[in-house]
């Protein structure tokens, strides 16, 4: 009869979980949001089903697609091994962003049954166990980031699983469970792992009897912390291939977010790491009343050290800043301890039951000093930045714990104060995930979406077999969800929106060429409208509502046009054509545009190629942003240039008297200081937008220095240029006109010796290419050391040449061009998940030889006793 409860309950919460994705999320929408999820968490995961699909290769080294071509494991964090994306491989027919739904729900429902299979077997009270597991099920991160940031929840079955692991390994010494669920949690969610490994040990080591004298405890402690450690380690060495590479592409790129160890606040911690957010624990007051009062006296040893350490690791910064891999100290990073937390309130409730009987004025002091401790916390930190609108909420809800404690020492058959959490977390999860504004409308996704744009990419990719680049440019929030999008395995993008990058070509986009950021988040690298930046990265195709300069309509759609540009670079060239690097670092925007059009850049060119004598740039042009003084906002002329209080967006026309009569390209550049650092800045010019991100956001983009590089209105000789709201001063302005057609034809013998007949296999490009003169390949594939290029059979020395991109010296003649791509630690890791795999091989030897030799012995003795 209990078996049949139990499971009930189980299907209860999964039932649960249905409604509450229901109820929070898809009455409204999708189950997914505008940033992360559309950009990354969907779209990353169908690029490594196309690719294997492409390519047959479980264990790729390099994206081709996207970035401009990176290491693939730029892009590990999206579950390049996680066994979730990889059983989609096994399911071509399904969407992927519908299986990244369905599988998202599933890990929800996994969690909340895994948790109460976990919790009931630490609980002797069914009933807590059951409203625990409600409100662990309610804690506001697991269906928020369900649907947002996934990685952030994804892992928590495989840590449930683990957790239940650790009681077989414990109990039985089974280890099986345990090593499922840590490697699982490793390869779904590497980075949130950290913490996951760490509730594993910090629960190991408070895992003893009560009966047990604390010289025994030590050694106990001691015994199943080292034996844990041991299997933990195993783990890791079995997830080698995705980690040891991962690891390698992290360390070689500078940080980002927030600001180190530089950062750390040695103070008390936010109580948004315990309370309501979704980027922390996101439990009620219950959370820190029940860890504070198991660790006053009275309560049991393995539950005031299990407290006790989950105090310590939430108060003191420096375990925050470990835990955040020491890039920044960020709450999210605490959601893998939220198991460990509901397990701590549920004890510290079972504690109150089975002392509520004992009519003892001190113990009830103690007892009641918890709630005025958290009130007395609350208060203290309610100027915290992000807590002042929670504060009182959160003072109430510790009076609703007090009130509920006093009703339960008088009728303790029903775990009140737990209910109450779990009524308080129902509402606040709901207001988080209602007034949330990543929320995707059904029409807004299926726009998205857009059949009819994948359709015309392919029909155009089926016709021209080149090798090229493809790009939407379809603006706004489109725009930043197409960011990671691939079509098509064939289609090939510059934008990538990633964690882990290839710094040169980063370094390339914002600072070298002066590419406009249109996005506020650091790494969100666009795609860009810049008709330069195009034709240098070989973009033929473009699909938008409007043509960029130089492309002419090919097809029109109703999600989108499609145009095209037959002079663009090829992605890879030989010319001997080139400028020094020193000489190019000299020239100054526009210039160092311009010159790559015309010129290839490498370390040590001839000392004849003299930019000054053979180059074509822009010239000086006017431009004056006019003064005025209305309701919306004041423009007003300084000496050092302009300064802008816009109360909302102001537009303005801009007359190009100054421009040439052939002059249809308009490059402007001038620096922006913001009056209100704390508030992002936006300026557009003919709808290319540059953006300065807010000083406190945690990926600024600090883009002071704003270029665009744009085609006016030719008929009107004018455009249009939009101030956004805020408070800034516009100096040091320069203009310049340019023709574009007249750079393009610049660029043709730069171009004369393409690399043809490219075909791609796996991690590794071949062509073919003709020139009567010796030079420099160029291509536009990032730089990266581990590349190598091949002539004719034999491996030639990679350059870094046009500031950021692969290159190498190619002799006169007719030549195969071979490029191949090797992820550094790849052998490594491989050599340790085979290293892993042997010794836990060996360990189920030396189990089943265990086993045999105990039978054995036991049949002996069975034998003589007879």
């Amino acid at each position: 009869m209990k078996k049949r409860i139990f499971d009930l309950t189980g299907i209860v919460l999964i039932l649960g979980t249905w409604v509450l994705c229901w109820l929070f999320v898809m009455q409204y929408g999708v189950f997914g949001s505008k940033v992360d999820w559309i950009s990354q968490h969907s779209v990353i995961p169908d690029y490594f089903r196309q690719r294997f699909y492409a390519t047959g290769d479980l264990f790729p080294d390099i994206a081709w697609n996207l970035g401009g071509g990176q290491n693939i494991y730029n892009f590990s964090y999206y579950g390049l091994f996680s066994p979730v994306i990889l059983l989609s491989y096994l399911l071509p027919f399904v969407e992927m962003d519908h299986y990244i739904m369905f599988t998202s729900i599933l890990s929800f429902s996994a969690s909340s049954f895994l948790f109460y299979q976990w919790l009931k077997r630490n609980l002797s009270d069914r009933v807590l166990s059951r409203a625990a597991a409600v409100l662990f099920t309610l804690a506001t991160p697991l269906l928020y980031h369900s649907y947002n940031q996934l990685m952030f929840v994804n892992y928590m079955p495989f840590l449930c699983l683990a957790l239940l692991g650790v009681d077989a390994y414990c109990q039985k010494r089974k280890k099986g469970l345990l090593i499922a669920g840590v490697c699982g949690m490793i390869l779904t969610s590497f980075y949130f792992s950290i913490g996951g490994m760490a509730a594993i040990m910090l629960y190991v080591l408070t895992k003893f009897e009560r009966r047990e004298n604390w010289k025994k405890t030590g050694v106990k402690m001691f015994q199943r912390g080292t034996r844990t450690a041991g299997v933990l380690f195993l783990c890791v060495c079995i997830c080698g291939i995705l980690l040891v590479p991962t690891a390698l592409v992290l360390s070689s790129r500078g940080q980002s977010g927030g600001g180190g160890i530089s950062s750390l606040s040695w103070t008390l911690m936010s109580p948004l790491r315990l309370l309501y957010s979704p980027y922390g624990v996101g439990m009620s007051a219950l959370g820190i009343v029940a860890l504070l009062g198991n660790i006053f006296p009275g309560s049991r040893r393995q539950d005031r050290l299990l407290s006790l350490g989950l105090v310590i690791l939430f108060t003191v910064p420096v375990f925050g800043w470990i835990l955040n891999g020491g890039l920044y100290v960020k709450d999210k990073v605490f959601i893998p301890f939220l198991p460990l937390v509901v397990l701590e309130i549920a004890r510290y409730i079972q504690e109150l039951k089975r002392t509520a009987w004992i009519k003892n004025k001190r113990r009830m002091a103690f007892h009641i000093l918890p709630y005025l401790a958290a009130a007395a916390f609350i208060c203290i930190q309610r100027d915290t930045a992000g807590f002042r609108q929670y504060w009182l909420p959160a003072l109430a809800d510790c009076a609703l714990m007090l009130l509920l404690y006093l009703v339960y020492l008088k009728f303790n058959r029903y775990p009140l104060p737990v209910f109450g959490a779990c009524l308080i977390l129902f509402f606040s999860g709901w207001m988080v995930n209602k007034n949330s504004a990543n929320m995707i409308p059904a029409e807004t996704y299926e726009k998205t979406v857009q059949t009819d744009v994948t359709k015309a990419m392919k029909e155009i990719l089926e016709e021209d077999t080149g090798w090229y680049r493809m790009e939407e440019q379809a603006g706004g929030a489109e725009e930043l969800a197409d960011i990671d999008r691939i079509r098509d395995i064939r289609q090939n993008v510059t934008s990538m929106y990633s964690s882990a990058y290839n710094e040169d070509y980063m370094e390339f986009r914002n600072k070298t060429f002066g590419l406009n950021q249109h996005f506020r988040n650091s790494m969100m690298q666009a795609v860009s409208d810049n008709p330069l930046f195009l034709q240098l990265m070989g973009v033929k195709y473009v699909t938008g509502q409007k043509a960029p300069a130089g492309y002419q309509l090919l097809k029109e759609g109703k999600d989108g046009n499609l145009y095209v540009n037959e002079s663009v670079s090829p992605l890879a060239y030989v010319t001997s054509d080139t400028m020094g690097e020193e000489a190019y670092r000299t020239l100054h925007f526009p210039e160092n545009q311009t010159a790559l059009l015309q010129k290839a850049v490498v370390k040590n060119a001839d000392s004849t190629a003299k930019q000054g004598e053979t180059l074509e740039s822009m010239s000086a042009c006017g431009f004056s942003i006019p003064e005025q003084n209305t309701k919306k906002g004041k423009i007003e002329k300084t000496d050092y240039g302009w300064e802008v209080e816009a109360k909302e967006e102001l537009q303005l026309t801009i007359p190009l008297d100054s421009l040439g009569e052939n002059q249809d390209l308009l490059a402007l550049s001038f620096r922006l200081t913001n009056k209100k650092p704390n508030q992002d800045v936006y300026i557009r010019l003919q709808g290319q937008t540059n953006r300065l991100t807010a000083e406190n956001h945690e990926y600024a983009n600090h883009n002071r220095d704003f270029s665009f590089t744009v085609q006016p209105d030719m008929e009107k000789r004018q455009v249009t240029l939009i101030l956004g709201k805020g408070h800034y001063e516009i100096s040091n302005l320069k203009a310049y006109g340019g023709n574009l057609e007249s750079l393009q034809a610049n660029s043709k013998k730069l171009y004369q010796n393409p690399l043809e007949q490219v075909s791609i296999e796996d991690n590794q490009l071949t062509g073919k290419v003709e020139t009567s003169r010796a030079g420099y390949l160029i291509t536009s594939l990032p730089f990266d050391k581990h590349f190598r290029v091949y002539v004719d059979g034999k491996e030639v020395q990679t350059e870094k040449v046009n500031t950021a991109f692969l290159g190498a010296q190619v002799p006169k003649g007719n030549h195969t061009i071979t490029i191949a791509y090797r992820a550094p630690g790849k052998t490594a890791g491989l050599l340790l998940t085979g290293g892993g795999g042997f010794l836990l091989f060996l360990d189920k030897v030396k189990i089943k030889r265990r086993s045999r030799k105990k039978k054995n012995g036991m049949r002996r003795n069975v034998q003589k006793a007879a």
